[in-house]
């Protein structure tokens, strides 16, 4: 059976939501529970929050949707190979694998018809 654009193009919206709304709140979790930055590692954390707050509101607008899915794949992911690196089982973090390998697809299906910056 034959899958309708609009269908696909609804698809994606509720995925950009999803992924953006999700990765947005969890930057503006990390920076309430943060605090002020006392030295260059906890102001490139707070970077790094700021910049997955960014990609967030990007993904959800469907603005730069290629490089803004592929930098929070990056975020995502970074903990998950650091685990894995010292000896952290490969399904050790569910959660994380599920975020990244959503944010990949993601970035893969693209920001579809109801974006602000089509593709």
């Amino acid at each position: 059976m034959a899958v309708s654009k609009n269908r696909i193009d609804f698809s994606q919206f509720l995925l950009r939501l999803a992924i953006g709304g999700m990765a947005a709140w969890l930057g503006l979790q990390g920076l309430r529970h943060g605090g002020m930055p006392a030295t260059l590692m906890q102001g490139l954390h707070t970077l790094l929050h700021l910049t997955q707050i960014l990609c967030g509101l990007l993904v959800v607008i469907g603005l730069l949707m290629p490089v803004a899915s592929v930098v929070l794949a990056v975020i995502v992911a970074w903990p998950l190979v650091a685990g894995w690196m010292h000896g952290a089982p490969l399904l050790g973090n569910l959660q994380g694998l599920f975020l990244l390998l959503v944010t990949l697809a993601a970035a893969l299906g693209g920001a579809g018809k109801w974006a602000v910056g089509r593709d």
